[in-house]
């Protein structure tokens, strides 16, 4: 898909790889209509862009942000669904309601808007866009809850590409950790997986994997091989895991130090 002059509509727009992939969308000559759950309170502005404040963890949201999109843009071209957040935590007492939010927000709403698209599509082409985690391959300690909602994404990609037309992509992103502000809130000073990429280079792997109708996009070259290698000999994955164990005991231990 080339970018320029397409009809977008992107989540988590406000910060982060939303942000940087907001900006080269306009660069490219995108139309776009930018969402976040108070976007509509910052200083972004560009004639080609449209703001709305969207919480997609909510069913009425979401709708709202199809029929605003409809609406501004006529059609949907692109959908980039990039909101997310993470818990760093040991789980603890049973939470439904802890539980059900990350879900909601990580993969309910992005598996809703999926289906709207395709809904509102019919046969018709277009891309849409999930980012994933590299956790979806490789969960780590600390990211129980985390690495789920994410490997569900990639369960749910790997079988509704069957169910698409022609011309019709479901593209799933699988960045590393991004150097952001999202470690930081999700926990109390959790350590930084390794290795680490900035905003702007996964945003540009994006954008290169959205005019290629990759399926599958990983912005750090160095994971996708390590984890092809990895099928061939696992003790990459397995002393890797170790290591981020030690970083989450340790955070354990920081967080929850033991009363003598």
């Amino acid at each position: 898909m080339k970018i320029n002059a397409k009809k977008v509509v992107i989540t988590g727009a406000s910060s982060g790889i939303g942000l940087e992939l907001l900006n080269l969308l306009l660069e490219a000559g995108a139309i776009v209509v930018a969402a976040s759950r108070s976007i509509e309170q910052s200083q972004l502005s560009h004639p080609n862009l449209s703001k709305i404040n969207c919480d997609v963890s909510i069913q009425e949201d979401i709708e709202r942000l199809f029929t605003f999109a409809q609406q501004e843009l006529g059609t949907i071209d692109l959908f980039i669904a990039n909101a997310g957040f993470a818990y760093y935590e040991k789980l603890g007492a049973p939470d439904w309601n802890h539980i059900k939010d990350i879900f909601a927000t990580n993969t309910t709403g992005l598996f809703y808007a999926a289906q709207k698209m395709k809904i509102i599509k019919g046969a018709a082409p277009y891309n849409f866009v999930a980012t994933a985690s590299a956790m979806s391959f490789l969960s780590l300690p600390g990211y129980a809850l985390y690495s789920s909602t994410k490997a569900a994404i990639r369960g749910f990609a790997d079988a509704y590409r069957f169910e698409l037309n022609q011309g019709q992509y479901f593209q799933v992103v699988y960045p590393v950790a991004t150097k952001t502000n999202f470690f930081k809130i999700a926990g109390n000073n959790p350590p930084v997986p390794w290795p680490t990429q900035n905003a702007a280079e996964v945003a540009a792997a994006i954008i290169k994997g959205i005019e290629r109708n990759s399926s599958n996009i990983f912005p750090s070259l160095l994971f996708r091989l390590t984890n092809a290698l990895d099928r061939f000999v696992p003790l990459i994955s397995y002393f890797y895991v170790r290591s981020e164990n030690k970083k989450f005991q340790a955070w354990l231990q920081r967080n929850n130090p033991v009363k003598a």
